[in-house]
């Protein structure tokens, strides 16, 4: 199924990076043969498993897909100077499914992540927050975290807590007042908004987006069709240009703009992710393709009729065509993420 509108640059521009990297010293691969032998083996199968995605059908794509993700997380691992020569080979999914045997409603299956296993390494390798044992999140709750499942999320809502473009506008001098900093959240959901004469609840939805703590005014929403956006507005604690900031995110974080550290660069865009179930910040979202992706996979392998049931799309509610784009999605956002990881240019840059 052909993606025209992927935000995501070429894909076959990541896998030349890959494989590029794979002739090169990255990380600790340089220092240990070992390690370097890792990464390039599991580069190269994460390549086979996506490459042979492209031409599955619905019925068996997680499955390439989600072994493709795995050895991609191998390769950042085994180059990660955060982990030790007895963590770098991880073992087992970290995660667990529930809920899958004879269910009809795609939104209910739920993971529970596990003690240990993959995702958890990875999460360490790539310095990100990674949910506790024993975390259980629907895909209702998870799908909605990754920008890539936007244009199909439909006209319901899964969850309030999603993911939201950030739009930044230049801070000036207002009469006698400090410099301020400007902001538009545009995708915010459409409950928020009904319930913006209570700013309890509006506080308390904003609450769970902790990169964009610290502001100084009531929000102000408004709808544009069925776009709901939010302006936020911070009291400015340096002077800077934002656009030439933007050129230096290879600097360190002090140097960034403070509305840099507030969003996180994802597919070419400026994204604010919310941190579910307690946790104090957003997880990376490679680890949330991990546990969408680990559902979708488990349901086609261990439920193959319940899956065909749910990839019907002449089927009425049936998420189907939700499937399919997330899913052509992760064929490019799997390679650029993991590029982006391993030091390619600012695809998924951290603020």
């Amino acid at each position: 199924m052909a993606n025209m509108e992927s935000r995501w640059s070429s894909r076959d521009d990541s896998w030349r990076f890959l494989r590029g990297a794979r002739s090169r010293a990255v990380g600790m691969t340089g220092r240990d043969p070992k390690r370097g032998r890792t990464f390039q083996a599991a580069l190269e199968q994460s390549e086979q498993f996506l490459r042979s995605a492209e031409g599955a059908g619905p019925e068996t794509r997680p499955l390439h897909i989600f072994y493709g993700l795995s050895q991609a997380g191998r390769a950042i691992a085994a180059a990660s100077s955060r982990l030790s020569d007895s963590e770098y080979r991880p073992v087992g999914h970290g995660m667990r499914t529930q809920g899958t045997r004879d269910q009809t409603e795609l939104w209910r299956v739920t993971v529970e992540v596990t003690k240990s296993g993959t995702p958890q390494i990875v999460a360490k390798a790539l310095n990100s927050a990674v949910w506790p044992a024993k975390t259980q999140l629907t895909l209702a709750e998870l799908w909605p975290l990754l920008p890539d499942t936007a244009p199909e999320r439909g006209p319901y809502e899964l969850s309030s807590l999603a993911a939201v473009r950030y739009e930044h506008l230049a801070s000036g001098p207002r009469s006698s007042r400090t410099d301020i900093e400007v902001a538009w959240l545009s995708g915010v959901p459409l409950s928020i908004y009904k319930a913006q004469q209570s700013a309890e609840a509006v506080d308390q939805w904003l609450a769970s987006y902790p990169k964009l703590a610290g502001w100084s005014e009531r929000p102000r929403l408004v709808r544009r069709n069925d776009d709901v956006r939010m302006r936020l507005i911070w009291p400015a604690r340096v002077e800077h240009d934002s656009w030439r900031l933007v050129q230096q995110l290879g600097g360190s974080p002090g140097e960034r703009a403070p509305w840099v550290r507030r969003a996180t660069q994802y597919g070419g865009e400026w994204w604010a992710f919310p941190a579910l179930k307690g946790m104090s910040e957003p997880v990376h979202p490679l680890l949330t393709w991990w546990a969408i992706l680990l559902a979708l996979s488990s349901l086609a392998r261990y439920e193959p009729e319940t899956w065909a049931y749910m990839i019907d799309v002449d089927r009425p509610t049936s998420p189907a065509v939700a499937i399919e784009h997330l899913m052509e999605e992760a064929l490019s956002a799997i390679p650029a993420l993991t590029a982006a990881a391993l030091g390619h240019g600012s695809v998924f840059a951290h603020g």
